[in-house]
C-alpha cells in the first residue's frame, strides 16, 4: 500500500514535469548501470549498494505503470521492451566483472549459461502465449483483404461504390465446412450430456437454468504466490541476484538464475495459467 502510494505520487510529480514512460525507462537503465558498477566491486558494501539500485529499478517500473498520459505506439513499446532487457544484461556484466575480480573460476561461462537460460525462458513463454493465426488457408486470406466477391473490404462484382451498402450473398455451408461440423457435433454432444446427466438439463417451462456449482478439475490449481514465483519474472530475478550476490557470490546468483529459468519453463508446461498470474 505504501509503495503504491509513493509510486503514484511520484508518477503525478513526473507528469507535471512532462516526464513520459520512456523517460522513466531510461532512468531505470541508469539505475541498473549504477547497480552493475557497484556489483563489480566484489565486496559486501558493493553488493548492498547494488541491491539498493536494483530496488530503484523496480521502483521505476512501479512509477512507469502509474503514469497515465503517454504514447503507446509500437516503436515506443518496442524501445521500452529492449531497454528493459538491456538493463538486466548490464547487471549480469557487472556481476561477472565482480566475480572475475574476486577470482571465481569460469565466471564468464556461468554468465553465458544464465543468459542462454533466460533467452530460452523468454522464447518459450512468448511462443506459448502467441495468439493463433486467424482464418483457414487461402480462402480466409482472400476474404481478409477483400479479394473474394461479396466481401466487406474489397472488389465487388457490382462495383466498388456499393461496397458496404449491399449485403453479401448468403453462403451455403459445404459438406466439409468445419463450422457446420462444429455446430452439429456441439448440438449432439449437448443432447447427449443432457440425457446422461439429468442435473445439467435446462428447464423448458422457465428461464434457462445455469449450474452454479464450481467446475470439476483434474487437480487443484497452484496458489497465486507460487505461480508468480514460477513465472520467474524480472523483479523475481533481480531479487534473486540481490540476495545471492550479497549472501554468497556471483556464481551462486548465476546458478540460481539458471535453475529459476528452468523451473519457469517447467511450470509453463505443468500449469499454463501461471503466466497470467504473474502478470
Amino acid at each position: 500500500m505504501a509503495k503504491g502510494t509513493v509510486a503514484r505520487s511520484t508518477a503525478r510529480m513526473l507528469e507535471r514535469r512532462s516526464v513520459t514512460r520512456s523517460g522513466v525507462t531510461r532512468i531505470s537503465v541508469l539505475a541498473a548501470l549504477a547497480a552493475a558498477v557497484w556489483f563489480s566491486q566484489a565486496d559486501t558494501l558493493g553488493c548492498l549498494v547494488g541491491s539498493a539500485f536494483l530496488g530503484a529499478v523496480l521502483f521505476c517500473d512501479a512509477v512507469r505503470a502509474r503514469i497515465r498520459a503517454d504514447r503507446r505506439d509500437a516503436l515506443t513499446m518496442w524501445v521500452a521492451a529492449m531497454l528493459g532487457q538491456l538493463r538486466e544484461y548490464v547487471v549480469y556484466v557487472g556481476l561477472t566483472l565482480g566475480a572475475v575480480a574476486e577470482g571465481v573460476q569460469g565466471a564468464w561461462g556461468w554468465a553465458a549459461g544464465a543468459l542462454i537460460a533466460l533467452a530460452l525462458r523468454d522464447a518459450f513463454l512468448v511462443a506459448r502465449s502467441a495468439p493463433a493465426a486467424p482464418g483457414h488457408g487461402l480462402e480466409a486470406a482472400l476474404e481478409g483483404d477483400g479479394s473474394t466477391p461479396g466481401s466487406n473490404g474489397g472488389t465487388d462484382g457490382r462495383g466498388g461504390l456499393t461496397v458496404g451498402l449491399v449485403p453479401p450473398p448468403r453462403r451455403e455451408p459445404r459438406e466439409n465446412d468445419p463450422r457446420l461440423t462444429g455446430r452439429l457435433l456441439g448440438d449432439a454432444s449437448a443432447r447427449a450430456t443432457a440425457t446422461e446427466d439429468p442435473d445439467h438439463r435446462t428447464r423448458s417451462d422457465g428461464p434457462e437454468h445455469h449450474d452454479t456449482r464450481p467446475p470439476r478439475t483434474a487437480g487443484a490449481p497452484l496458489p497465486i504466490a507460487i505461480r508468480r514465483v514460477m513465472v520467474f519474472t524480472q523483479p523475481t530475478r533481480f531479487l534473486v541476484i540481490a540476495v545471492a550476490a550479497t549472501a554468497w557470490d556471483a556464481r551462486v546468483a548465476f546458478l540460481t538464475l539458471i535453475v529459476g529459468c528452468a523451473l519457469a519453463v517447467t511450470g509453463e508446461l505443468v500449469d499454463p495459467t501461471a503466466r497470467e498470474a504473474g502478470k
